[in-house]
């Protein structure tokens, strides 16, 4: 039952699958919203009686798109997740303020805009996993149960 017990390898594969699904999701997200017309994301924002609506649609294109590149990428993960957290932080609040936290169809009231913020969190915690251009900065390898080298044995 070694599945119970995975090994430091396992664990930084499998943060890894995650880093790079939520990096693509994210990226995907902001390149739809420039080829759709920036426009069109900055009159839904306005429409939600946003001020600025115009620079803050321009900061959340420019935050999917370059934070999902960086997650993509293992590059500066943990700033990455930070910011993803933060952007998404304020995405929730501008988009859920004022609504019960449970809705009255059973859901949570933006759940999506939560997961982003906890699992962005996590990467703060648990670093890019394996594969990464951080992984590479640093020199550290992943061999079966440790992470080796390196100039501080990140993970």
């Amino acid at each position: 039952m070694s599945f119970l017990n995975p090994s430091v390898a396992s664990i930084s594969y499998g943060t890894a699958l995650l880093r790079i699904c939520v990096g693509a999701l994210l990226a995907l997200h902001g390149v739809r919203k420039i080829l759709a017309g920036p426009e069109a994301f900055e009159a839904s924002i306005a429409g939600m009686g946003v001020q600025k609506a115009e620079m803050l649609s321009w900061l959340v294109i420019a935050g999917e798109t370059g934070l999902g590149a960086m997650f993509l990428l293992g590059a500066f993960t943990r700033l990455a997740g930070f910011l993803a957290a933060v952007m998404f932080a304020a995405i929730w609040f501008v988009t859920e303020s004022g609504k019960p936290l449970l809705a009255g169809t059973g859901g949570v009231a933006g759940e999506l805009p939560i997961v982003y913020v906890v699992v962005s969190l996590a990467f703060v915690f648990l670093g890019p996993g394996a594969a990464s251009l951080d992984r590479k900065m640093s020199g550290a390898r992943v061999t079966g149960g440790r992470v080796s080298g390196g100039k501080r044995g990140r993970r």
